[in-house]
C-alpha cells in the first residue's frame, strides 16, 4: 500500500488520476447530451412522453440512482480537488519566475490558460443546475405508454420551465461556450497525461478529442436554444405546459400517486385522454371505491382482490350527466 500512497501523492500520480476522472466525466457529458436531445422532438407531446420515460427509467431504482449519483459526486470532487491542488503546486513551484517569464509564449493555447477558471465556473453552474432542475419543482405526469401507466415526475416540464426563461437560456448558452473551451483542453490533455502517446495515433486522437468537444458543446447548445424556441414559439407546447401546470390536474395526480399501482394503471388512459377532468375522474373513482367498501365491508371478495392488486376493476368512463339539472352543481 505504500507504493500506492507514494503514487497518489506524486505529481504524475495526481495528473493521471485527474486525467482518468476527467475521461469518466467526458463520457457522462456525452450521455447527458444524447439523453437531452429528446427535448428537441418536433412534437411537444411526444417530447414530453419520451423525456419522462427516459427520466423514469433512470430513476426506477432509488438505490441504484443514489449509488450512481454518489459515484459521480466523488469523481467530480476528486477531479476538482486535484485540478486546484496541481494549479497551486505549479504556482508555488515557479515562484518569482512567474513574473519574469511570459507564460503565453510557446505552444500553449488560450483554453489552457483559462482552464482553471472555466472549471470553477462549471462547478458553480453544476450546483445551480442541480438546485433548479434536479431538485426543482416536482410536477406529476401520467401516460399509459410511460412507466407502465404509473404516475411519474414530469421532468420534461421542470426542465423546459427553466430553459423557457430567456435569462436562464442565455446563461446556459454562455456556460456551454465555457464548457467547450474546457473540453477542448481537457480531452487532449487527458490523452497525454494517461501516457497515450504515439507518433501515428496521437494526432488522430487529438482530432477526435476536438471533434468530441465540438459535438457535445453544439449538441447541448442546440438543446438549450431549440427548447427555448419550441416552448416560446410553439402554441401546442404552450398549451401542454398550461394544462400540465394546472393546480387541479397536479393535485389529482399527487393523490393518485399515493394509491396502489393497479389503480394508477386503471386511470392512466382516461386521465391522459381528458387531463382537464383529472380531478373529477380521481374523485369519482375514489367515491365508487368508498361506496363499495361501505356496502360489502373491507373484507369483501372484491375488496380483498383490490387490496392485493389482483383482478380487474371497473374503469370509470366519461362522467355521466345528472338527470336532474339541480344536481349538476353538486356533482361538480
Amino acid at each position: 500500500m505504500k507504493w500506492l500512497l507514494t503514487y497518489l501523492t506524486s505529481s504524475i500520480g495526481k495528473k493521471q488520476v485527474m486525467g482518468a476522472t476527467g475521461c469518466l466525466l467526458l463520457l457522462f457529458m456525452l450521455g447527458h447530451m444524447i439523453g437531452n436531445l429528446q427535448l428537441l422532438l418536433p412534437d411537444p407531446e411526444e417530447a414530453q412522453a419520451s423525456y419522462n420515460a427516459y427520466s423514469a427509467f433512470l430513476t426506477q431504482s432509488k438505490l441504484v440512482l443514489y449509488i450512481i449519483e454518489a459515484g459521480l459526486a466523488v469523481i467530480f470532487i476528486i477531479h476538482m480537488y486535484l485540478a486546484i491542488t496541481l494549479k497551486l503546486q505549479n504556482y508555488r513551484a515557479r515562484g518569482a519566475a512567474r513574473y519574469v517569464v511570459e507564460a503565453r509564449k510557446g505552444k500553449k493555447q488560450f483554453p489552457t490558460f483559462i482552464m482553471i477558471w472555466t472549471g470553477l465556473a462549471l462547478i458553480a453552474f453544476v450546483i445551480w443546475h442541480i438546485l433548479t432542475v434536479r431538485n426543482g419543482i416536482h410536477y406529476y405526469y401520467i401516460n399509459p405508454d410511460v412507466a407502465d401507466g404509473r404516475v411519474v415526475r414530469d421532468m420534461w416540464l421542470t426542465t423546459v420551465e427553466v430553459l423557457g426563461n430567456l435569462l436562464f437560456a442565455v446563461l446556459y448558452l454562455t456556460v456551454m461556450l465555457l464548457l467547450g473551451f474546457h473540453l477542448w483542453h481537457a480531452a487532449s490533455s487527458a490523452i497525454q497525461t494517461l501516457g497515450i502517446n504515439h507518433q501515428k495515433w496521437t494526432p488522430v486522437l487529438d482530432k477526435l478529442a476536438i471533434a468530441y468537444c465540438i459535438v457535445v458543446t453544439l449538441g447541448l447548445g442546440a438543446v438549450v436554444a431549440g427548447s427555448w424556441a419550441i416552448i416560446n414559439l410553439d402554441e401546442k407546447a404552450q398549451s401542454i405546459i398550461e394544462q400540465a401546470k394546472d393546480e387541479n390536474y397536479q393535485s389529482a395526480l399527487k393523490t393518485l400517486s399515493q394509491k396502489p399501482l393497479y389503480e394508477q394503471k386503471e386511470l392512466a388512459k382516461l386521465i391522459h385522454a381528458q387531463p382537464e377532468k383529472a380531478k373529477l375522474i380521481v374523485e369519482r373513482h375514489r367515491g365508487e371505491d368508498f361506496k363499495f367498501r361501505g356496502k360489502h365491508g373491507s373484507k369483501g371478495k372484491r375488496g380483498e382482490r383490490g387490496e392485493r392488486g389482483e383482478g380487474k376493476r371497473h374503469v370509470p368512463q366519461e362522467p355521466e350527466t345528472p338527470q336532474n339539472p339541480e344536481d349538476e352543481g353538486g356533482e361538480q
